[in-house]
This record gives C-alpha cells, sequence and structure tokens, in this order.
C-alpha cells in the first residue's frame, strides 16, 4: 500500500503574536502542534524586528491535513516570517487545505514570502489566505507555485490546486488573488496559462505608500531577464502585485526574497524607522592586530550584477543593467533603491 495511504492525517495549528515594547519587537504568544514548530530565526536581540521561521519534521503535506496559521501583527510591531523548505504536496484522493488568517494593527509590517509549493503527483490542495490589515499598516506578501516535480517528469501531474487570497485594508476588499490550476481542464503551456514555464511566483504589496513604491518600479524595473518574466501594476490605490514566470524555484524564490526585502527597506524609510545597522562584536586583541596587516587575497569571482560607474542615476543603472541569468541580488536592488530615494 502506498505510504500516502498508510499515514494518518494531521490537524496542525499555529498561532503567532508579534508585539512592540519601545523599538522592538517582540514575540509575546506562540502555540503550534506537531509536526510544525516556530522558533526565532536566528537571534532574537540581532534586530528591532521580529523575525521567525516555521519548521516541519513531516516530509510534506498528505491526502486529509488541515492546517490552520493565525498570525497577530499588533500595532507598529514589525515581522518577517520565513519557511524552511519547500512545501510538498504528496499524492491523494480527498486532498489537504491549509487556511492562514492574517492581522496586522495600525503602523505594523508583515512580511511572509515562503518557499515554492511543489505539488507531485495526483495532490489535491486548496489554500485559503484571509488578510485585515489597519490603518498605516502594511502587508509583504509572496507565494511561489511549482508545476511539480520537473526533474522527475512530474511537471503538471497534480490534480488541482486552488489558492484564494483575500486582503482587506480598513475592513475594505482591496485585493482578491483566485487561482485555479487543474492540468487535466485546462491548457497550461498555453498563452495565458504559464506559457510553458514551469513556476510562478506572486508578491503582493498592500501599503499607505503602494502609490509611491509603483513609481519607484518604474524606474528601476525596468529590465527583463533571460531566466525571469515579470510584470508589476497598482491594482489598487494601496495595493501593488508583481507576477513572475521562470523556470526554476531557488532562483524565482531569491528574486522574490530581494524584491520583498526592497518593499521592506522602502517601508522603513516612509515610516522613518531605518533600523540601526547590528553592532559587531568586539574582537580579541589578536585578531584585531591581525587585521592591521592585511594579507593580500585572492578576490573570489562576482557572480550577481555587476555594479555600476560613479555618477550613473538609478534610472540610468536599471537601464544598464542587462539580462543575466542569475537572481539580482538583494544588496544590488538595495543599492539601486537607495540611489533613487537620493535623487527625489
Amino acid at each position: 500500500m502506498p505510504y500516502w495511504k498508510i499515514r494518518r492525517r494531521m490537524l496542525s495549528t499555529i498561532r503567532v503574536n508579534a508585539e512592540r515594547e519601545g523599538k522592538v519587537t517582540l514575540l509575546k504568544e506562540s502555540s503550534h502542534n506537531a509536526p510544525y514548530k516556530v522558533i526565532h530565526y536566528g537571534s532574537r536581540h540581532l534586530h528591532e524586528h521580529l523575525e521567525l521561521i516555521m519548521m516541519s519534521a513531516s516530509p510534506g503535506i498528505m491526502d486529509g491535513d488541515e492546517i490552520d496559521i493565525t498570525v497577530n501583527v499588533h500595532e507598529g510591531a514589525h515581522l518577517k516570517f520565513f519557511t524552511q523548505s519547500f512545501s510538498k504536496l504528496h499524492p491523494m484522493e480527498k486532498g489537504a487545505v491549509q487556511r492562514t488568517k492574517v492581522q496586522v494593527k495600525k503602523d505594523g509590517l508583515y512580511k511572509f514570502i515562503p518557499h515554492p509549493v511543489t505539488p507531485f503527483a495526483k495532490s489535491i490542495f486548496k489554500t485559503v489566505n484571509e488578510i485585515h490589515l489597519d490603518e498605516r499598516a502594511t502587508l509583504i506578501w509572496g507565494d511561489i507555485i511549482a508545476s511539480g516535480r520537473v526533474h522527475s517528469g512530474e511537471s503538471f501531474q497534480f490534480t488541482r490546486l486552488h489558492s484564494v487570497t483575500r486582503v482587506y485594508s480598513n475592513k475594505k476588499l482591496v485585493l482578491l488573488d483566485n487561482q485555479l490550476i487543474e492540468p487535466g481542464h485546462q491548457p497550461l503551456n498555453s498563452i495565458l496559462f504559464y506559457e510553458r514555464y514551469t513556476h510562478q511566483a506572486t508578491l503582493i504589496y498592500v501599503s499607505p505608500f503602494a502609490a509611491e513604491l509603483k513609481a519607484e518600479l518604474d524606474e528601476i524595473l525596468t529590465s527583463q531577464y533571460e531566466e525571469i518574466t515579470f510584470g508589476f501594476t497598482q491594482c489598487a490605490p494601496s495595493a501593488v502585485m508583481i507576477r513572475a514566470m521562470g523556470n526554476e524555484g531557488v532562483m524565482l524564490y531569491d528574486w522574490l526574497s530581494a524584491m520583498g526585502q526592497l518593499c521592506w527597506e522602502f517601508t522603513m524609510h516612509k515610516q522613518g524607522l531605518e533600523e540601526a545597522e547590528p553592532e559587531e562584536e568586539e574582537k580579541a586583541p589578536e585578531l584585531q592586530a591581525s587585521e592591521e596587516t592585511p594579507v593580500a587575497k585572492k578576490q573570489p569571482k562576482r557572480t550577481g550584477p555587476k555594479r555600476v560607474k560613479k555618477g550613473v542615476t538609478a534610472k540610468d543603472q536599471a537601464k544598464e543593467l542587462k539580462a543575466i541569468p542569475e537572481a539580482p541580488t538583494e544588496e544590488v536592488l538595495k543599492e539601486v533603491f537607495a540611489e533613487a530615494v537620493i535623487e527625489k
């Protein structure tokens, strides 16, 4: 009998409450049950914002599983929520469901860009995300849907995948993303579908600063990339959406993460809350002495986009950013954004 018929279904619950105390955001309350676990991502004192990671001891989501996730970001709190790895959807007969509810209070900031969802052959999955934002709250939300285990010949071999995301701002629906993918009934390699790509990424930015971010993106994202095709639009007065297509999950995840960090830095700048860089620990005297006499080292070969010469504007830099197979690094995107802000 297949393993996915033997295993009992999971009923998993994850709850997170992030609250601000002074300048820092703390994890005030959290709960989870097996196989999931929520812990601090790195040192809890390294940043003023809170960073958490959701981990799982399970090999993936299987038939009959139900996952309920609740995230509360209180007034003025800043939270980055990470995932551990790709979310694998195993073969199913009835299907699995994941429900996520998010509440972000006034001046709160929440960023969640998970690893790609990889549906195996015959998998059935539905995810419903309901997000409520109060006045001046900001959401940075992403998702990546793969066509399956491409290198195992399971591209678009799943049965059904349904993703629904509703975002409310001040109790008003500002964005609805409803994607139903049924390979047996849709020409997924045709135009308006995946068009021979294997991965689709989405980034949603809902904030009172959405229009200003869109203006910056008009200057920064002026070039396409060899491995990624993307477009973006301001779909509501307070909402911007970026949609990207590619053929590699890791590359799209890195690209989307860099774009999400750009949105984070932009929001912090607009709020006037740029965080100070973490202070380096004091080094031992012998280490300080060794640094006073530097030794020539071979410089590693650069793999990301080339830096432009001084004096070039952010707009010119974006135009000169040629098509490259690698996703742009987070550092380069932040430099481009910083220069754009200075120009204005």
